[in-house]
């Protein structure tokens, strides 16, 4: 049986990569990346292998990263070797497109790495020849629609300024390729690759994935990077998704499509579109029996919090000037209330905070008087969300208060057209 090795860094010096990529042959794989919506095979990374004389397969990812700042080699020089790089890459992409020509789902798009300093490579000697990058020219010659191919721009490191990628990237678009940035979140791939390049899809990297099962804080970011796919139209592809708890996070934060060794490894040939369908359904179900149970319990959590704040809102007294008549009422409706506070329309707080401590000691920080809370988001939510509904509280998403230490969700409500009551209360996502 053949064999695949992991893709550990080799350290291999440019003569030892020429050495040893002379000994096999250079072929592309394909690992099927899935799409949720159709349940099906969306399209195939293209990944390079070495088939070695003893039938073994070798990765060779590392042969396309070896930068500048690690070319040591006294007989090549680093032009000649990045020649070579570029050489070997549209090789494997000459046979990958080959294959795709010849697919039976003529509707599967095919992923590209590309690295920037490839494209790099390309923009600097363009001016020489005056030709279309090979892809493009590839593309055409054998009739491919440009819409099935999805150039990922790997997440290396350039010196240059990414801005000068941006010429050939429009170039790729004015073609009808679709553009994915690579790793997003891992080493050297920065947010300002999304506003230079306005790519199609964003490839998540597999580490953040992961590491948002056990930290708040990533989790808070791939959900910040899910509003923003959402709000600038471009799809979410999590990468590298080897358990079904995975998948089901992936799935939280919006993944339109998904990849890793939970479906295939990448393969010699490209597999058939409905492949996965019967596994993608069994998971999607799993899902969502889960996560409308977590909905439920989300609900009945906010459902009871309000009734109790209710029962006492219609006798909640204001002075004049914002503050409470009476505050400790407040405190006994249920043991998660924390903190609230009063502000006027424009968010000046115009009572102090009033704090319920673990051992139950309420404390009145008077210094908070004046303070303006306009620039936090949960305070215009409420503006909207009270015109649309003046008689319901309006209840934030959970958030952690770093002064406190504490995960809340704030409950408010309007009062007498003047001021705006927020009760902080204890939030558990467990």
């Amino acid at each position: 049986m053949n064999v695949i090795t992991s893709g550990d860094k080799l350290n291999k010096s440019p003569e030892e990569w020429i050495e040893l990529l002379d000994e096999g042959s250079i072929v592309p794989f394909f690992q099927p990346i899935l799409s949720i919506e159709n349940k099906s095979v969306f399209g195939y990374e293209s990944l390079a292998r070495l088939v070695l004389p003893d039938g073994s397969i070798q990765t060779i990812g590392e042969f396309f990263l070896l930068n500048q700042s690690e070319f040591k080699s006294d007989i090549l020089g680093h032009k000649e070797f990045r020649r070579f790089q570029r050489s070997i890459d549209q090789k494997l992409r000459e046979q990958a497109l080959h294959l795709l020509a010849n697919d039976s789902n003529q509707h599967s798009k095919l992923f590209l790495n590309i690295s920037p300093a490839i494209m790099m490579s390309y923009i600097d000697g363009s001016s020489l020849t005056n030709k279309l990058p090979s892809t493009i020219q590839k593309v055409k010659e054998f009739g491919i629609s440009p819409d099935r191919i999805v150039i990922e721009v790997t997440e290396d490191y350039i010196h240059n300024n990414l801005e000068t990628l941006k010429p050939l990237i429009n170039l790729y678009k004015d073609f009808g390729f679709l553009i994915a940035i690579d790793d997003l979140g891992s080493k050297s791939s920065n947010l300002d690759r999304i506003g230079i390049f306005r790519p199609d899809i964003i490839k998540v990297d597999m580490q953040m994935l992961r590491m948002s099962l056990v930290e708040r804080s990533y989790k808070e970011i791939l959900y910040t990077l899910s509003r923003l796919g959402e709000s600038l139209g471009i799809s979410l592809l999590f990468e590298g998704v080897e358990t079904v708890s995975e998948m089901h996070q992936a799935m939280s934060f919006g993944s339109r499509y998904l990849q890793g060794f939970l479906f295939d490894r990448a393969m010699a040939s490209p597999p058939e579109k409905n492949k996965y369908t019967n596994q993608l359904n069994e998971l999607v179900d799993s899902f969502y029996s889960i996560k409308i149970e977590e909905i439920k319990q989300k609900v009945n959590w906010e459902s009871r919090i309000e009734v109790l704040i209710q029962k006492i809102a219609d006798e909640i007294q204001f002075h004049e000037d914002g503050t409470l008549v009476s505050y400790s009422e407040i405190f006994t409706v249920d043991e998660t209330i924390f903190r609230f506070f009063v502000t006027d329309l424009h968010g000046n707080q115009a009572s102090p905070n009033y704090i319920k401590k673990k051992n139950s000691e309420i404390v009145i920080q008077r210094h908070t008087r004046n303070n303006n809370w306009s620039w936090r988001p949960y305070f215009l939510n409420h503006l909207y969300e009270s015109y649309r509904q003046s008689n319901s509280w309006v209840i934030s998403q959970p958030y952690h208060d770093i002064m406190e230490n504490l995960l809340l969700r704030t409950f408010s409500k309007t009062f007498k057209d003047r001021f705006i009551l927020f009760i902080d209360v204890l939030y558990s996502e467990g």
